[in-house]
């Protein structure tokens, strides 16, 4: 699919506040989520957001030293001891400036770990090295399966290879990263690779993170997979965890997540504001617009680039905003 890329720099007039898929997000944590892109080259068929699909017409990706900006900015309003957590809604390591970007945030002095996520596609014996050199401390490696046939199906893509990436994890495991290998475990599809991925975790010394699958309104549902409540969940992390001897059922502490000062809310719910439509959405039909240096994503919105249109905030959560334009 032919990626057309929206590119967000400081003359953009685009903030990186506000959007869900790309900028800084500010969970009221000493965790801050950095996204930098939502370029994705896989098509996995539970992805929570079905990245590198048509519902998606823009991509997005953040001039490096407008991040770097912006981080310095609201890493003064959060304090020290914070985690920058270098994630995306698609691949993280698809940023074309990844390695530069650890480099620069390993200057900021409030930061004092730096994670990743990753569908691990992208990992190369070279690029492993440039992580651990830059300063990355921590990465989550996210695999559905140890089998070749399977993984190519779980990912959507053909020249899958998990060969490579176990390669990779091995790699990362001498490395100074501390790596956590983080499948999502789908009810009725990968039941049996979720046990051998344990076993794999345990082999590498490696900490583990079932994450639970769930289904979201733009995200891909395979037609087999089962729907799980959080208790039954739990339920089956601890009879693995019991029968492996792991803890698999984790918390914040366990990954030292506290609570901190949330970055001011700019608008309340409801509340009907004015914004200038800045560029489209990732989504059909959204338009991204700004007011008070924070992006509002407007849903079913046909304005133009440059218009000045009225909405109403129906969501503010995590200084995230989505709004409704007022005819």
């Amino acid at each position: 699919m032919k990626q057309n890329i929206i590119k967000i720099t400081e003359q953009s007039g685009i903030p990186l506040i506000g959007a869900i898929q790309f900028g800084i997000i500010d969970r009221g944590t000493n965790l801050l989520q950095i996204r930098p892109t939502t370029v994705c080259p896989l098509k996995c068929i539970f992805c929570s957001t079905s990245a590198n699909s048509t519902l998606h017409p823009y991509n997005f990706e953040i001039d490096l030293p407008y991040l770097v900006k912006s981080l310095k900015e609201i890493a003064v309003f959060k304090g020290n001891s914070l985690e920058a957590n270098i994630d995306s809604m698609g691949e993280p390591l698809a940023y074309p400036k990844v390695i530069e970007l650890i480099q620069e945030i390993k200057k900021i002095k409030q930061f004092s770990k730096i994670s990743m996520q990753t569908n691990g596609i992208l990992l190369t014996k070279d690029l492993v090295k440039k992580l651990e050199d830059a300063g990355l401390d921590h990465i989550n490696v996210s695999i559905q399966s140890l089998d070749e046939e399977k993984s190519k199906y779980l990912s959507g893509f053909s020249s899958y290879d998990i060969k490579k990436i176990k390669e990779s994890l091995e790699l990362i495991s001498k490395s100074r990263i501390e790596l956590m290998i983080t499948p999502v475990y789908i009810p009725k599809i990968n039941d049996d690779d979720i046990e051998e991925i344990i076993k794999y975790a345990k082999q590498l010394n490696a900490k583990l993170g079932i994450q639970k699958y769930e289904v979201y309104k733009f995200g891909r549902k395979p037609k087999q997979a089962k729907k799980q409540s959080w208790y039954q969940f739990y339920n089956y992390l601890e009879e693995l965890g019991k029968k492996y001897d792991i803890k698999l059922k984790l918390s914040r502490k366990d990954f030292n997540i506290e609570q901190r000062e949330t970055y001011p809310l700019k608008f309340r719910n409801n509340e009907i504001i004015s914004i200038v439509i800045k560029c489209p959405g990732w989504v059909r039909e959204e338009m991204i617009g700004v007011a008070k240096e924070v992006c509002i994503t407007v849903d079913k919105c046909n304005a133009k680039i440059g218009d000045k249109i009225k909405v109403k905030i129906l969501s503010n959560k995590h200084n995230i905003y989505f709004a409704r334009q007022i005819k």
